[in-house]
């Protein structure tokens, strides 16, 4: 809506305008304070390990370890952890006023008791165990300590006393006839001299006596006094003013606004140029600029002493409190809160206008800060909970929007405050508004997203939106108008624009745009970017979603609530911090700021950008973060606390060399960063060329640590700094003995020489074998040729061509020519079997049918037999030794049948049993027993006795046996059984 038609509107509304416009007035001048910043100090107390809450003296030794001086002993910090020293540990003093180091590495406790002690390489010295020491004994407490360019050290007390102690290690005192030394402060001027100031006079060293050096300026206190390290010049308070001593000259650089010199205690010149003052009573006076009245921190506190360490935190000794630490970051964060005149911490929205920082409270209502001074501004005059939700400010009409759950309000510079929520209906649930540049105002409501028509007057009434306005329902979470004019927005269903009347839905062709989308805005180059309730950051160009960005690329968090686009940088509001994502870089660089930062709080609410300075809303406050300012930080030194091998110390400054009973190694180190201690990473190797392993713990331990060369390195890296240069460990794992090269070698020639004895006497025993085998193959044919010719003995023979003769001479041709063809067939398989060592079943049984056969003609009725062989055993693929059988079917014929005055049987069966083949021969005949009686001839037993042979030459060479049993049946008869190996025999 154009501006003229604003004004046609606005003019009936001016008797409320001018009554807004007074009340608005009144308000603005009703409160104002003077601005101030809060600082976020630490504050380190006796519960997190500090010896006792009153601090005399602060102190950084060349190491980076923080000391601390207290009535009942000394503490040495690493940012994590406070370590005690007292007497019982080699103190002179509990109560200690004074910590100094020289450049030996020495670090001295000037104590109360007038005895001085120095902690040197991890070990206290004290009068009881140095000479040196011993003979610098004081009765007077020691106030300060001096190192000259000769390195002679003084040591000032609180009497008319001063102890140089010098290189090589002389003790001597000195004192002052007329102007006592007592509690004086000990410099040097540029040639040389040594000068002592206090409060009344100022005395230089002129041989060995100390005279008065003429000057007006004199400093309130020798506590009043410190020294400027990088040129080395004496900086004091006076009665008139700030004073510095250089090159012999006084110089006044400041009357100091606003110090009350009888309370200044102690002095520092920080790295920033600014100076601060610790008073007694009245905490800290804090001149950023020597020409402006100073900022007092820490009311009410007794400040002792005032230290900046190398990382530029500034440190305070109090009397009572402790100690208290300001991170380096506070140089570019500071922080607003009810301290400094706020009416509330709790912000939700911030907008600057018109060098106004104007800030929406929860309580509903406004703080403005203009010219330093605070403003209060009620627009909330019940006790409602009604937050403001959001301040925007419209360029094109000069005004402030003010908008909360139930009010939509335009502050105007002119027309004072205009209400546009008038409905009757109360619970709107305002999210959020957005006015194009033709001055459309487009509200996201709970019930929906409401557009004022151009035509007509900017207040609406939700009752009858659907009339007037443009609408479109569903809970709606925000709305935004680029600079094309079209108006986006987001709802429970997702993100779509609106423009030229038509309704663009993008969530339906991309899912992932369904999400919550909390906020919207526009880069430079038209690409839009969205804010999501836990998917991160959406980047969406010509209606595509081009890239998101999540924690995996740097986010704070993936709850995004707001975002502040400046300069193509987006600013992201979320719940764990603040984030920025600079969209003028390839890739996109994100940085996450937090608590850590120097943040106030990390539950931020909002954030508005200006220039160089970002101010972000809390609900502790306001932070004014200026990112320009932050420069690199240094990486931390990785310091090692002690290396210890199985469970004992050593040194880790020289190579080790360990025994492989040596392989348990504990390494404790720690990186000094005493403003993100938490946020220290290590990483680690144990050889040069292998990965880096990370870690954000304060000890290895390697166990069982195989032999080796190893080089460890240990490296850190802060919070925001790069990493920094390892420390190293070399140190040897020496094998044993028998893992040396030595003994391997002289092993391997012992094996080498057994193994060749081994192989020489293997292949002799192989050659003995095989002629043994070849010796025996030789017998065991023999034996086969013996046992054929056993088979065809001439009886046999003989009997069976005078059968054949007489069933010739009986014409009984046709049993002749049985008889004949049946020896034929004998004779025949007899040359067959003579040639093979192994025979099957299916051919021994063959063989034994046709002997018996042919006995079976010649004795007739005086002799029968049968043979039997069982339906598992297969005859043809299963073997057996040739002429195994036949002796001892032919012997139960010829000894057992035939000398039996009646007939006789013999059974042969053949039998598989588990793995083994049975085979047995029984006859009925007169026993063998009986037999050997009888026996006339060997003819027989020669036959028997050739098989036997030929099996235990056999079994010699098998692990499984044949076995041959032969015995007399109780009965009458002899049984022969047979067991012979399924294998390797029978395969």
């Amino acid at each position: 809506m154009s501006d003229r038609t604003h004004m046609s509107h606005f003019s009936h509304l001016l008797k409320y305008a001018f009554r807004y416009l007074a009340a608005f007035i009144l308000l603005l001048t009703s409160f104002a304070t003077s601005r101030a910043e809060t600082l976020n100090f630490r504050n380190y107390s006796v519960k997190e390990g500090l010896a006792n809450s009153t601090v005399y003296s602060i102190f950084q030794d060349s190491k980076g370890f923080m000391w601390f001086a207290t009535e009942s002993g000394v503490n040495r910090f690493d940012g994590q952890k406070f370590e005690l020293f007292t007497m019982d540990n080699g103190l002179s003093d509990n109560e200690v006023l004074q910590i100094k180091e020289d450049s030996s590495g020495r670090i001295w406790f000037l104590t109360l008791n007038g005895k001085l002690s120095y902690y040197f390489n991890n070990h206290f010295y004290n009068p009881d165990n140095n000479p040196v020491l011993k003979k610098s004994i004081c009765p007077s407490s020691f106030f300060s300590f001096y190192e000259d360019s000769k390195h002679n050290l003084w040591f000032t007390t609180n009497q008319n006393r001063v102890l140089r102690i010098d290189a090589q290690d002389n003790v001597k005192f000195y004192t002052s006839t007329g102007n006592s030394l007592a509690g004086c402060y000990l410099s040097q001027t540029d040639e040389g001299k040594i000068i002592a100031m206090r409060k009344e006079y100022a005395l230089i060293l002129e041989g060995e006596r100390f005279s008065l050096l003429p000057t007006e300026h004199l400093p309130l206190s020798s506590k009043s006094i410190t020294q400027v390290p990088s040129d080395k010049s004496l900086l004091f308070l006076s009665g008139k003013g700030l004073v510095q001593y250089r090159h012999s000259q006084f110089l006044i650089l400041s009357s100091l606004k606003g110090i009350n010199n009888s309370v200044a205690w102690s002095l520092l010149s920080d790295s920033q140029n600014q100076l601060w003052v610790g008073t007694m009573g009245k905490g800290i006076l804090l001149y950023r600029s020597l020409s402006f009245a100073p900022e007092n921190h820490l009311r009410d506190i007794s400040i002792t002493h005032l230290f900046q360490d190398t990382q530029g935190n500034i440190w305070i000794a109090t009397i009572g409190n402790g100690v208290y630490m300001l991170p380096f970051y506070s140089r570019y964060v500071t922080h607003f809160t009810t301290q400094d005149g706020m009416s509330s911490n709790a912000v939700t929205s911030i907008v600057k206008v018109r060098g106004q920082l104007i800030l929406g409270l929860r309580s509903g209502n406004l703080d403005i800060v203009s010219q330093g001074k605070v403003t209060h501004k009620t627009l909330n005059n019940t006790n409602q909970y009604n937050p403001v939700k959001r301040l925007y400010y419209d360029k094109n009409r000069n005004s402030v929007w003010y908008t909360s759950d139930n009010s939509l309000i335009e502050m105007h510079p002119q027309y004072g405050n205009i209400n546009l929520l008038k409905g009757k209906d109360k619970a709107y649930a305002l999210k959020s508004i957005s006015i194009s540049k033709r001055g459309e105002l487009a509200v996201a409501l709970a019930s929906g997203v409401f557009v004022a028509d151009k035509s007509s007057s900017l207040t609406f009434n939700t009752l009858n939106n659907q009339k007037t306005q443009v609408y479109f329902p569903d809970r709606a979470f925000t709305v935004y108008y680029d600079a094309a004019g079209r108006l986006w927005f987001s709802n429970i269903q997702g993100l779509q624009y609106y423009a030229q009347g038509k309704v663009t839905k993008l969530y339906q062709s991309i899912p992932a745009l369904k999400q919550r989308i909390t906020d919207i805005a526009e880069l430079t180059d038209g690409r839009l970017v969205c804010t999501t309730y836990g998917f991160g950051v959406y980047v969406l160009k010509n209606n595509q979603l081009t890239n998101t960005i999540t924690t995996a690329n740097g986010l704070a968090s993936n709850i995004c609530k707001r975002i502040f686009v400046e300069n193509n940088k987006a600013w992201i509001v979320t719940g764990k911090g603040i984030s920025v994502i600079n969209f003028n870089r390839q890739p996109n660089e994100v940085d996450s700021y937090g608590t850590e930062n120097g943040l106030i709080s990390n539950e931020i609410n909002d954030v508005f950008a200006n220039q160089d300075t970002v101010y972000i809303a809390t609900n502790n406050g306001i932070s004014v973060f200026r990112p320009a300012l932050r420069l690199p930080g240094k990486p931390p030194v990785v310091y090692l606390k002690n290396v210890l091998v199985d469970k004992r110390p050593v040194k880790a400054d020289a190579y080790l060399h360990l025994s492989y009973t040596q392989n348990n190694i504990t390494v404790n180190y720690i990186a000094l960063d005493y403003s993100h201690p938490s946020h220290i990473l290590y990483g680690y190797k144990l050889n040069h060329d292998s990965r880096w392993f990370e870690t954000q713990g304060n000890t290895l331990e390697f166990g069982s640590v195989e032999p080796g060369k190893y080089l460890l390195e240990i490296r850190a890296k802060g919070l925001d700094t790069k990493w920094g240069a390892p420390v190293k460990i070399q140190f040897t794992v020496y094998p044993p003995f028998w893992k040396t090269w030595w003994f391997i070698l002289l092993s391997g020639l012992v094996f080498a020489t057994l193994l060749f004895f081994l192989i020489r006497y293997y292949f002799r025993t192989k050659q003995t074998e095989e002629k043994e085998k070849l010796i025996t193959k030789t017998r065991i044919i023999s034996l086969e040729q013996q046992a054929l010719q056993a088979m065809m003995n001439p009886h046999f023979i003989f009997n069976v061509m005078n059968s054949i003769q007489y069933f010739i001479n009986t014409k009984e041709n046709t049993m002749a020519n049985q008889v004949l063809t049946g020896f034929a067939r004998l004779i025949r398989k007899n040359l067959d079997i003579c040639n093979k060592s192994y025979i099957s079943v299916e051919e021994e049984v063959s063989y034994l049918a046709l002997y018996l056969s042919l006995e079976k003609m010649r004795f007739g009725e005086k002799m029968n037999y049968s043979i039997e062989v069982d339906k598992e055993i297969d005859n043809q693929q299963m073997f057996i030794p040739s002429m195994l059988l036949q002796p001892y079917v032919e012997n139960a014929i010829w000894h057992g049948i035939m000398p039996k005055d009646s007939p006789g049987t013999i059974k042969i069966s053949i039998r598989k049993r588990n793995d083994e083949l049975n085979i047995e021969i029984a006859d009925d005949g007169v026993g063998i027993e009986n037999s050997k009686k009888l026996k006339t001839g060997d003819h027989i037993s020669r036959g028997m006795r050739l098989t036997e042979q030929r099996v235990l030459l056999l079994n010699k060479f098998k692990r499984e046996q044949i076995k041959i049993d032969v015995s007399q049946v109780p009965s009458g008869g002899t049984k022969v059984q047979i067991c012979i190996p399924l294998k390797p025999f029978t395969n």
